[in-house]
């Protein structure tokens, strides 16, 4: 029997370089146990629709648990001479029980259809881990958020300072831009979880198979109905790609805030100790690689995106090897998110807020230049573009920003661009030097006052718990499923 299974049609074997060119075996360690897992449900499905007895079914099945085992305790010896996972272990099947019985296990089935299951299983596994692990690091962020309720700082727009808000109002915006992820991943996961098994290497098959139980079998949603399309598209990869890319645009623009604020210039912020290097050269600095790391990994990310497409984009419908090339993109964008939120889960979990130096950067600047404005406005009915005009000459003319709020001063500019005479209150004044107050006066929904905030932390923890009941119910599927299987496995070794 020769080695390659496939390769009858060819007198001569590979040529060793083309071999060691086009091999994806030991990538393909990634995807080997989800490989064995719809072989098994093939198998299954063949012996129940009659197309293997129960001699057959319970060596083939054997032979099969046998290779996972060794494949869950790293004691899986490859053979290099094959190109990839999925001959190696029907050759490994085969060289366990014979080519009589181990030469039925691709039975109506080929390795187009093969691959796109095993990647598919994969997929939703680790969309899964990562829903997991994001939630984990909305728990971290909701704790900071909670804590700093009343935790004044300068909202920036164009890194200038520009209104009044509080750390908790901006934590909560990291963690809607994780619901959104969330909800990007739920979405995505919909189109992963569908069943390719069944279309062949194309055009379907002869052989009497039931698509709809091997669905069943491995937790699927539903089949891919046209096998073109089970075997050829690939937009489900991408589309995951987008997911996680998604998310580490996220991460790196939290990275870069961070870092930020942790320079001496602003020192709103310290990192733990535990998460910071030291210059080789430089006694004072204490450096936030992990958060510049972050921002790299970040990047890589993105670019695997930009190399999946750059794959699919030219190839015509079908299957090609190209799509061989896909696997090591996802692994790797899997792998770096989940570093990445490891570290995000350690950095928050220890972080130190400077709340006088965030106040500190409050008072020292013009930041409520637009509440007097709308204040005028309200107050006095003053049309907005005059207010505005009033407030640009007191910040225009006052030395600090203590004089912007001056009885007098505000009364004068107000007659010269009004040609009025208007008396301001003392409680305009006192409203304005409270930063409480002042907060309390944005009515607006989703603002930063108190109300608005504890309110967004309500309804963010709402829409995360509708999100969880959604994960709960994909891995409900999934285990049961499993349960089913690893019952009729039983039942067919016993």
């Amino acid at each position: 029997m020769p080695k390659d299974l496939f390769r009858i049609r060819l007198d001569t074997p590979l040529d060793k370089k083309a071999l060691k060119f086009i091999s994806s075996l030991k990538e393909d360690l990634w995807i080997a146990e989800e490989d064995i897992l719809g072989t098994e449900v093939h198998d299954i499905m063949l012996f129940e629709q009659n197309l293997l007895n129960k001699n057959e079914i319970k060596k083939i099945l054997t032979s099969l648990e046998e290779i996972r085992e060794k494949l869950l305790t790293n004691q899986i010896e490859l053979n290099e001479n094959f190109e990839d996972i999925h001959p190696f272990i029907e050759q490994s099947v085969i060289d366990k029980i014979g080519i009589e019985i181990g030469g039925k296990i691709h039975t109506g089935r080929s390795r187009n259809d093969q691959i796109s299951v095993d990647l598919r299983l994969k997929l939703r596994k680790e969309l899964n881990n990562i829903t997991n692990e994001l939630f984990t690091f909305f728990d971290v962020l909701l704790n900071v958020s909670k804590k700093n309720i009343d935790t004044y700082m300068p909202l920036y727009t164009h890194l200038q300072k520009g209104q009044l808000g509080v750390f908790s109002h901006y934590i909560n915006n990291y963690i809607a831009q994780i619901l959104r992820s969330l909800e990007r991943i739920e979405e995505i996961y919909k189109r992963v979880n569908k069943n390719p098994l069944g279309a062949c290497a194309i055009g379907g098959t002869s052989i009497n198979i039931d698509r709809l139980r091997t669905t069943e079998l491995l937790g699927f949603d539903g089949i891919i109905y046209n096998s073109i399309d089970a075997i050829s598209s690939r937009d489900y990869i991408y589309e995951t790609l987008m997911g996680l890319s998604s998310l580490a645009i996220h991460f790196s623009r939290i990275a870069e805030d961070l870092i930020i604020w942790s320079t001496s210039e602003f020192s709103f912020i310290e990192l733990d100790n535990a998460y910071c290097s030291v210059s080789s050269v430089l006694p004072q600095k204490k450096n936030p690689d992990t958060l510049e790391l972050i921002r790299s990994k970040s990047s890589k990310i993105m670019s695997n995106l930009f190399n999946a497409v750059m794959v699919i984009k030219s190839i015509p419908t079908g299957y090609f090897r190209d799509f061989q090339d896909l696997k090591s993109l996802l692994k790797s964008s899997f792998e770096l998110l989940f570093s990445i939120i490891e570290m995000f889960n350690g950095i928050f979990s220890t972080i130190t807020i400077n709340r006088e130096n965030m106040s500190k950067a409050v008072i020292e600047s013009f930041i409520l230049a637009l509440d007097l404005a709308e204040l005028l406005v309200q107050k006095y009915n003053i049309p907005f573009r005059q207010s505005h005009k009033i407030v640009a000459l007191l910040v225009k003319n006052s030395e600090k920003p203590g004089d912007m709020l001056n009885k007098e001063k505000i009364e004068s500019y107000i007659f010269d661009v009004r040609n009025k005479e208007i008396t301001i209150s003392e409680s305009l004044i006192q409203t304005l030097g409270n930063l409480h107050l002042s907060l309390e006066k944005r009515i607006s929904q989703g603002s930063p006052a108190e109300k608005e905030v504890k309110l967004n932390i309500d309804e963010l923890i709402k829409n995360k718990e509708a999100l969880h009941k959604l994960f709960l119910k994909r891995e409900e599927t999934i285990r049961n499923a499993k349960v089913l299987r690893e019952k009729i496995i039983k039942n067919l070794l016993s």
